[in-house]
């Protein structure tokens, strides 16, 4: 499987995840000039907007899972959520948060506000 179809099955699964938790996707693969948000939901309680990244790998130590997400990776999302909250001018949000999905094999990892 190449390194795309991995990752859009790990978006699936993420996604697929979140929604069994009640989670309410607004968006997949925001795209902007500063980067790309994997996934975008809201929380089941409706006041959290939630900019999720997903990570996954065949095998790889736990350690350097969390490791993948270096300081300008987390600065191109920070970047690339003003983008999309700026353009969503009729939605309002308690909260911001951002999350992290790292998928193994057949595990989930889901840390919430990872940073």
């Amino acid at each position: 499987m190449n390194t795309v179809k991995k990752g859009r099955a790990g978006e699936d699964k993420a996604e697929k995840y979140l929604k069994e938790k009640g989670y309410t996707v607004l968006a997949r693969n925001f795209l902007s000039r500063q980067g790309e948000i994997d996934l975008i939901v809201r929380s089941p309680d409706k006041s959290t907007i939630i900019f999720v990244e997903v990570k996954s790998w065949k095998s790889v130590p736990a350690e350097d899972l969390e490791r993948s997400i270096d300081f300008r990776k987390i600065k191109k999302i920070r970047q690339t959520s003003l983008i999309y909250l700026s353009s969503q001018a009729g939605e309002l949000y308690q909260f911001i948060r951002y999350d992290v999905i790292f998928i193994q094999k057949n595990q989930l990892h889901h840390i919430e506000g990872a940073f």
